[in-house]
């Protein structure tokens, strides 16, 4: 228990530091990602502190598998360094025992990652895209002035009469939409609202109190037809350019809504693999914290890598490769070259077997 609860010392304070050290890295990387988003919207700094704050749980998904490799290679690092492994090897103390520790740490980061995969992060996602949308919408209704006409949206043409009581409200609103292979569509409305969607990258204007009209040339028909409420649906693609494309919807998903969402006629096939992609990677990334602790033991227990330049280096380069392999798997899902299942666990089956490998020949080597 004495050599456990050394090496567990060695390895607590590099593991935490390599992740705050990641998640200050990535918060700042985002942040600047989204500056002119919110510079535009007027977000203050409260509120920026707020959703920087909001960021952090769906970087720690990432974060944790990567600080788990990092400090346990650091930890070995130093005891190399000090000849601590080559004197434990003397002792009779065998890279399996040495591996304990590792492979503690690795299945603690993985409890947390999958807590915080499985409700904080989209909790903290949901809360994110809320506040792009309002600021996005703020940008939409401030675009908008009164008897002038908006044509910033491709095929859709806006004109509001005036302002309404609120913000993001108007009074006589008049939609025309023109979109290729479809009839024109004129919307005359007394009230307009200008709301966040559900569906992704959209707003939504509630319009209240008109008329729709239509002329169907090739019929010779002119139809009109009055509503009390009616919904259009405005792609802000155009708008806004650091927009909440940032955070996928599969992101704002609990574990049920991705499972819903795999068999929903409401998206098409390579939109239902994505989802099915997501809810297997929800649990691969919290796994791959155990395996990264198991390669981070195979390696730091050789006694091979000292120094934290070399280790970093070292640490590097494997999260790169992970991060390769998922990118790759994004590829051959939507190509259809491979199951989502396999995707999601094809690079932690890889880094569980070299890992294992390398551990079993350490463990057989006579050095």
């Amino acid at each position: 228990m004495i050599l456990y609860r050394y090496i567990l010392m060695q390895m607590s304070g590099p593991v935490l530091s390599a992740f705050f050290s990641l998640n200050l890295l990535f918060l700042v990387i985002q942040l600047l990602k989204v500056a002119e988003l919110t510079l535009s919207g007027g977000l203050g700094f409260e509120n920026l502190v707020w959703m920087g704050a909001l960021f952090l749980p769906g970087f720690a998904v990432l974060t944790i598998p990567i600080a788990a490799l990092t400090g346990v290679l650091l930890g070995f690092s130093r005891m190399a360094a000090d000849g601590e492994l080559l004197a434990l090897a003397g002792a009779g103390v065998s890279s399996f025992r040495l591996s304990v520790i590792p492979l503690f740490i690795g299945s603690l980061a993985a409890a947390v990652a999958g807590l915080v995969a499985a409700f904080v992060a989209p909790a903290a996602n949901t809360a994110l895209h809320e506040i792009f949308m309002r600021m996005s919408k703020q940008q939409v209704a401030s675009a908008m002035s009164p008897g002038r006409f908006f044509e910033d949206i491709p095929g859709v043409v806006f004109y509001p009469r005036e302002k309404g009581k609120k913000l993001d409200s108007f009074r006589g609103f008049l939609v025309y939409e023109q979109k290729p292979g479809s009839v024109p569509n004129l919307l005359l409305a007394n009230r307009a609202t200008v709301r966040p969607s559900l569906r992704e990258n959209t707003l939504e204007l509630l319009l209240e109190d008109g008329e729709i009209h239509r002329r169907e040339v090739k019929r010779q028909m002119y139809t009109i037809v009055q509503f009390q409420r009616a919904v259009v649906g405005v792609d802000i693609d155009s708008l806004v350019d650091s927009r909440p494309r940032l955070l996928p919807v599969s992101e704002r998903m609990s574990f049920s809504q991705l499972l819903e969402a795999q068999a929903s006629p409401e998206y098409s096939r390579r939109e239902q693999r994505r989802f099915r992609l997501a809810w297997d990677r929800r649990v691969a990334f919290p796994v791959a914290s155990v395996l990264f602790g198991l390669l981070g033991a195979a390696l730091g227990a050789s006694g091979r890598w000292r120094g934290k330049q070399r280790t970093l280096v070292m640490s590097v380069l494997i999260v790169a490769c992970y991060y390769m392999l998922v990118r790759l798997g994004d590829a051959m899902v939507d190509q259809t070259l491979m199951s989502a299942d396999a995707a999601a666990w094809a690079p932690n089956l890889l880094i569980g077997l070299i890992g294992i490998v390398l551990l079993w020949r350490l463990q057989r080597s006579p050095g």
